[in-house]
């Protein structure tokens, strides 16, 4: 199968990063990023990012579209804020009919009900889009501690070529079908997450966060079969994997933004303390839809509910919650 001759990283946050660091083991890669100040900044600490051991080709920053690109020989790389997603996908249409893109983004859209894979086929209908998903996070990637996740997509080819042009000895990957189904299960980590930093801000213990846990992927499971999504996503790297990863980490933006809620703070002072994009709010706002939609899951809303201030006694009705779960 022919491989791709370059790839270009859309996206240098935290995740496009070390996406960017992998991909340069095997062919040169352009990094993109929102304007020529961030990319003088990134290029006055290139060899900080990336030392020359742990790269074989070049990695060139640069404005995103600051260049021109071959739809066919080009792996692009999705690794912008969900939100970002649908103006980012406009303009690279701009450029391309058939890109090969793999979306490494986390999130949902609740205006159109879709995942970020459904963000770029919107806007670029014929995309071959494989979606990355599965317990990454991004700073141990960064340093080359190993994990598994799952690459998926209904393009087989795109999957294949895609895996091929991934290899590297920091991340194993399993291979799937279906995937907006990993991609929700991916998003919904997030609220579980959340739960975790409220427990643990409020100093309830870390058997309370355990229940947190067990609860909410009990109330993920319900939610899939709302989607139609097969209970062994859930169970598997997309579901279970990646929670347990955003609920231990703290480094997790998820359950930063959790712990400072929990600590009293509002969600505007929280997402400014985490400084970062957290995709778990914008999932938080689906909640509130499949819960009017009857929809059983009383912990999410409870954890929407205070995401969004709109609890008077964290604590006690926390507890309560946890205890009235059936």
């Amino acid at each position: 199968m022919e491989s791709f001759k370059e790839a270009i990283v859309i996206g240098a946050g935290n995740w496009g990063r070390p996406i960017a660091g992998l991909l340069s083991g095997n062919v040169p890669v352009r990094l993109w990023t929102i304007d020529q100040r961030e990319a003088e900044s990134l290029n006055a600490r290139y060899e900080q990012l990336w030392p020359k051991a742990k790269r074989v080709c070049e990695i060139v920053i640069e404005p995103k579209f600051a260049s021109s690109f071959s739809e066919d020989d080009t792996l692009i790389v999705m690794a912008v804020p969900s939100s970002q997603i649908p103006s980012v996908a406009e303009e690279l249409a701009r450029h391309t009919t058939r890109p090969t893109i793999l979306s490494v983004s986390k999130g949902f859209d609740i205006d159109w009900f879709c995942t970020p894979s459904g963000m770029i086929i919107r806007q670029i209908p014929r995309a071959m889009v494989v979606c990355l998903t599965g317990p990454t996070i991004a700073n141990e990637v960064a340093v080359g501690m190993p994990t598994t996740a799952v690459l998926s997509s209904d393009h087989l080819a795109a999957l294949a070529r895609i895996k091929e042009g991934l290899r590297n000895d920091v991340i194993n990957f399993e291979v799937a079908r279906n995937p907006r189904q990993h991609e929700v299960c991916a998003a919904l980590k997030g609220i579980v997450a959340i739960g975790v930093g409220m427990a643990d801000g409020l100093s309830l213990g870390v058997n309370f966060q355990s229940v947190v846990i067990a609860r909410g992927i009990k109330e993920m499971v319900r939610i899939a079969s709302f989607f139609d999504i097969p209970k062994d996503i859930v169970y598997g790297l997309s579901g279970i994997g990646d929670v347990m990863t955003t609920c231990m980490s703290h480094n997790s933006r998820n359950r930063k933004l959790g712990y400072f809620i929990g600590k009293g703070l509002k969600l505007q002072e929280a997402l400014d303390r985490v400084e970062m994009t957290v995709e778990g709010v914008a999932m938080a706002k689906t909640i509130q839809t499949l819960w009017s939609l009857d929809v059983s899951i009383p912990v999410f809303h409870f954890i929407n509910d205070a995401i969004f201030d709109k609890k008077l006694d964290l604590r006690r009705e926390f507890i309560d919650v946890l205890r009235k779960f059936a």
